[in-house]
């Protein structure tokens, strides 16, 4: 037990000293992870038209009732990363989400089985191409250890937990207790070998390519990370937990 402390211990050291996560509470931070979006989303994959962003901001309408976090590289003081979670508006609850769109009747009501006031959806997720630079990593940066040094690579910790860690800290502000998402099967792949398991809400569907509606509780994606990954776990786990 002693050693696996100390690993979670080294590793959020390792962690901490290159990155931050933070929510984008400030409108530089805000700034710039519409900035992100827009060089991922609308420049370097063909997701979003970029004529629709003048001021290369890319943004929506679901950004008024979402709350965001970035990734801080602290080398440069500069986003690297964001994500969003969208969180459901008071008068129409899951429906606001974007996911609900995408579903039909059958995944709709396993949905609205999650408390519509507590169930957020993540999106948005967005990684700078400066950290997709491996091979395979044209679109997630986590199929192996990003280098930053020879010598960190084994502990250094992927950036996707970084987000994760985001995710968790939003959350927790907001009280959320579920979370859904519309992922690509890698990025599903690349979570469950975290520990992290979201449950399937029906079948694939075609949206920025093939993508898998889903959701989970956020207390069972803690439990499954602490179960797969105890040293991972504490860094995610003292995010939500901080509230």
């Amino acid at each position: 037990m002693a050693a696996t402390g100390q690993i979670a211990h080294n590793l959020s050291a390792l962690y901490d000293l290159y990155f931050t996560v933070v929510p984008a509470y400030t409108v530089d931070l805000l700034d710039q992870a519409f900035a992100l979006r827009y060089l991922v989303y609308c420049v370097e994959n063909p997701y979003e038209d970029p004529a629709r962003s003048l001021s290369q901001r890319e943004m929506d309408m679901y950004d008024t009732h979402s709350v965001h976090a970035v990734l801080i590289y602290k080398a440069s003081g500069k986003a690297v990363g964001c994500v969003r979670l969208v969180l459901p508006a008071p008068a129409v609850g899951l429906e606001a989400l974007p996911i609900w769109d995408l579903l039909n009747d059958e995944p709709r009501l396993s949905l609205k089985r999650c408390p519509p006031r507590g169930t957020a959806e993540i999106s948005r997720y967005a990684v700078s191409k400066m950290f997709r630079r491996r091979e395979g990593e044209t679109q997630y940066p986590d199929t192996g250890f990003f280098d930053i040094a020879d010598h960190s690579r084994r502990l250094v910790p992927h950036i996707t937990l970084g987000l994760m860690r985001g995710v968790g800290r939003l959350a927790a502000d907001y009280g959320m207790t579920h979370v859904c998402a519309v992922m690509a099967p890698a990025l599903l792949r690349l979570l469950e070998r975290f520990g992290i398991s979201f449950e399937p809400l029906g079948a694939p569907v075609e949206h920025h390519g093939l993508r898998q509606p889903c959701v989970a509780e956020c207390s069972n994606l803690l439990s499954g990370l602490g179960a797969r990954n105890p040293d991972y776990y504490q860094v995610v786990n003292a995010a939500y937990r901080s509230a």
